[in-house]
């Protein structure tokens, strides 16, 4: 087996590296984050001139290293063609009609969309339907459209899942994609989620004004078409859980019930809602391209250099938002993703100056995850390489680079051999593996490898964890707390104390356990009966 250490000086392992100074690697990872969290690239939003750059920089890096082009047309760049919709200002209204009683709902403040991609207009008056948490779910054995009626009708659902629901197999089915299909199913022509505070305990409520009129984005088909779009429903809205609270008026059920009954994992009951409501929006479309870059080391087994170990980080952040209460209105985005590139393209940087390992290796940075896992969707679907050559996923996004780490946390890595491949990696250099700390967030389907795995690719988000190396801090504090104060805010920048020499360790854990994967004759599995493996099986 080739061993990553050739590039370390005067070590035989890439384990032993760990203990000798490397000032270079650190300072390689400092100049990356320093230059795609700069001012000048203005937050890295696709579709922008520094979203572009960005791009521009990570093709320098790969071709410096010798790495192969893998993108469209013998080149590094993969375009991924884009819709781009903008809620046009004053446009997005919500109004109630119930008996005498009418009631106009405020945009922001009580109810939130976004731009559709699917529609440039529209204009629903329908009748309601509460839909619990519109989920339809076989394997969990639950169904929350039993016994109702929701053709031509708009559905009211919570937000989120049921409590008793696994934490990775509820996000599943309640992620939106998996709602909306859901009502398109069972006839529901327009779709209002209630924010409840279960939700907001995730996203404040109050952040949302930050995102108007910003742009959301879905990439397009052939037939020039927005991929999954569910454009049967022809109106959409989050409400939040106390003006919603008129939507209930003269039912079964009051909303502060319902929430109780969410709150305490009861089962939520199904019913018709009083009066009819009206949704309407108008949405201005662009057609633009923004491009995922696509890198590859060839493998040196005769056979197994036509399989790929796919490493992954987001390239974009969410670009220049307004309203935070701060003059700079720059998401530099340093740790969210600046960090996941860096260590990334140094990851990348090891195994070439390896000389390469059994199986080829892509290293594949994407456009848009922010707008919703859009680049590495179309990557998914359209692959540069065969998609059945394609064993296992390694995405990095927003590993918290800001102390000691005594641990990582690999979402996913329960589901299929590739968590051994993690613990392995990470255990020699004395860090433990840590399970999802968090699973009322719903983490595994929200970032770019669940793509992959919706493609029923074995894949993992590797991230930093939340204790420290030797115990010596309390780190939870600065986890949570980068998650409270500085996730998609303006200070998310170079004025974090971001620690190098964790980085680095970083950046060796992740490549160690690419080299073990990567050097394995099995390809990585589904462990048997797991429910992703079975439920996205090629």
């Amino acid at each position: 087996m080739r061993l990553l250490a050739l590039l370390f000086f005067l070590t035989g392992s890439f384990v032993q590296a760990q203990d000798s100074p490397d000032l270079l690697l650190q300072n390689r990872l400092k100049a990356h984050i320093e230059f795609l969290a700069a001012d000048e690239l203005r937050g890295r939003e696709p579709g922008t001139e520094g979203y572009d750059i960005a791009a521009s920089y990570v093709v320098s890096q790969f071709r410096q290293m010798g790495l192969v082009a893998a993108g469209s047309e013998e080149n590094y760049y993969q375009q991924v063609p884009l819709r781009r919709a903008f809620l046009e200002e004053g446009s997005a209204t919500m109004k109630l009609v119930n008996g005498g009683m009418s009631r106009d709902f405020e945009f922001v403040n009580e109810f939130y969309r976004k731009a559709s991609v699917g529609h440039t207009s529209g204009d629903l008056t329908a009748e309601m339907v509460f839909a619990g948490y519109g989920i339809n779910a076989p394997e969990l054995e639950y169904n929350d459209f039993e016994g109702i009626e929701l053709e031509g009708k708009i559905a009211v659902t919570l937000g989120g899942q049921p409590l008793s629901f696994p934490s990775e197999e509820g996000a599943h089915f309640s992620s939106g994609r998996e709602k909306a299909r859901a009502l398109v199913a069972h006839g529901a022509v327009g779709w209002v989620t209630v924010y409840t505070p279960r939700n907001e305990k995730r996203y404040d409520w109050g952040r949302l004004k930050n995102s108007v009129g910003k742009a959301a984005m879905g990439w397009l088909t052939q037939s020039g078409e927005p991929y999954a779009a569910f454009t049967q429903l022809e109106g959409g809205a989050v409400v939040h859980y106390k003006p919603a609270a008129e939507l209930f008026k003269g039912s079964d059920h009051t909303v502060d019930s319902l929430i109780a009954m969410d709150e305490s994992g009861q089962n939520l009951p199904a019913f018709p809602l009083k009066g009819t409501l009206r949704l309407a929006q108008k949405s201005r479309h662009e057609t633009i391209d923004s491009p995922n870059v696509v890198a590859l080391l060839p493998g040196t087994d005769p056979v197994l250099s036509n399989e790929y170990l796919v490493y992954t980080a987001h390239l974009d952040h969410i670009g220049e938002l307004h309203g935070d209460g701060h003059e700079d209105a720059i998401n530099n985005g340093a740790l969210d993703n600046a960090s996941g590139i860096s260590v990334m393209l140094e990851t990348a940087r090891m195994f070439a100056e390896s000389g390469g390992e059994r199986r080829s290796i892509l290293f594949l940075a994407v456009t848009a995850e922010e707008k919703g896992l859009v680049g590495s969707e179309y990557f998914a679907q359209n692959p540069t390489v065969p998609s059945d050559s394609m064993v296992g996923v390694i995405n990095l996004d927003m590993p918290l680079l800001l102390y000691e780490f005594g641990d990582v946390i690999a979402f996913g890595a329960e589901h299929s051999t590739l968590g051994k491949a993690i613990e392995q990696a990470a255990g020699e250099f004395g860090i433990a593996l840590t399970r999802d700390p968090f699973p009322d967030q719903n983490i595994f389907v929200r970032s770019d490898h669940y793509r992959f795995v919706q493609k029923g690719i074995p894949s993992v988000f590797l991230v930093t964890g939340p204790s420290s190396l030797h115990g010596e801090i309390d780190t939870l504090p600065i986890f949570k707390g980068f998650l409270k104060d500085h996730y998609h805010r303006v200070s998310d920048d170079l004025n974090l104390p971001i620690n190098y020499k964790a980085a680095a360790r970083f950046t060796r854990i992740n490549a160690r356990a690419g080299e073990i994967v990567a050097n394995k004759t099995e390809r990585p599995g589904w462990h048997e009966g797991d429910f992703f493996g079975t439920t996205f099986s090629r």
